[in-house]
């Protein structure tokens, strides 16, 4: 068990972009996991964008929480936009890239850091 605790459940980054389903399935204000692309992909006023569920301290899967995100490896807190709460956590949770593809589905590719104020829109 001790060994458990200094071991991070990491996550290996999926290279490339990430299929994610219909502009239609993402409710305006809603903020979901989508786990196939490791992030949480958000929909507001401005459009859709994507947080990379990734803690920025050691790599470990922060999950969301009564409106904030909560890293189960060594306590990081992040605000719903991302933002850091409490450490050890140093950055806040990185953003990544939100397009449309040809058949009209969204996709988020992690491999392209985005600043947090990107916004994909139809």
């Amino acid at each position: 068990m001790f060994a458990r605790f200094l071991t991070p459940n990491l996550v290996t980054p999926a290279p490339g972009p990430v299929e994610i389903g219909s502009p239609e399935e993402y409710a305006m204000g809603s903020l979901t996991h989508v786990e196939n692309a490791q992030a949480y992909l958000g929909r507001d006023e401005r459009g859709f964008y994507a947080i990379v569920a990734i803690c920025t301290h050691l790599g470990c899967t922060p999950r969301l929480e009564s409106n904030e995100f909560a890293c189960p490896c060594h306590g990081s807190r992040f605000a719903r936009d991302g933002s850091v709460l409490a450490s050890p956590a140093t950055r806040a949770l990185d953003r990544a890239f939100v397009g449309r593809n040809a058949n009209g589905k969204l996709f988020v590719d992690r491999s392209r850091i985005v600043d947090a104020n990107y916004r994909f829109t139809l």
